[in-house]
């Protein structure tokens, strides 16, 4: 197994059962650029337990990056987000954005550079502006906190 760099934390269910659901299915208003879908083994069986969904306007000069993220399991959550602008990854910093809508906390290092030394679990971590590599390690994070065991797959 690769060596952890990241961990999540998802959010708590709420004392009558509530949990955090802020995700939108913008696929009628906005075109999916990317897609993630999360597989890993959870109870013994192998299934999806995050879908993270890429979009963008449908115009020629749009700039604005939205994302929903779904998170399955026990503790199931959702959030979206989104990053505008120029300059930067916007892409992570809209993964970035729904991970927080969802209620989910990243600890431990932004990149997977850190290979020589050990990750501080106890700080924060935000994967906005930081490429796809970091959001590769923020979904199998949040699929390890989610209960995934084993190897995990990401599409």
């Amino acid at each position: 197994m690769e060596k952890l760099t990241m961990k999540a934390k998802l959010p708590a269910i709420g004392p009558n059962g509530e949990r955090v659901s802020n995700a939108r299915n913008y696929s009628g208003e906005k075109e999916t650029t990317c897609r993630y879908i999360v597989i890993g083994k959870m109870n013994g069986k192998l299934q999806s337990i995050i879908e993270a969904r890429i979009y963008m306007g449908r115009s020629s000069t749009a700039s604005k990056v939205y994302c929903s993220l779904w998170v399955s399991g026990a503790n199931y959550c959702s959030g979206s987000g989104s990053a505008g602008g120029w300059g930067y990854h916007k892409e992570s910093a809209a993964l970035d954005s729904a991970i927080r809508s969802a209620g989910i906390e990243l600890y431990g290092a932004n990149y997977d550079t850190w290979q020589d030394r050990k990750p501080d679990f106890k700080k924060r971590a935000y994967i906005g502006g930081c490429g796809n590599g970091s959001m590769l390690m923020a979904l199998k994070a949040i699929a390890r906190a989610a209960g995934a065991r084993g190897e995990i797959l990401i599409f």
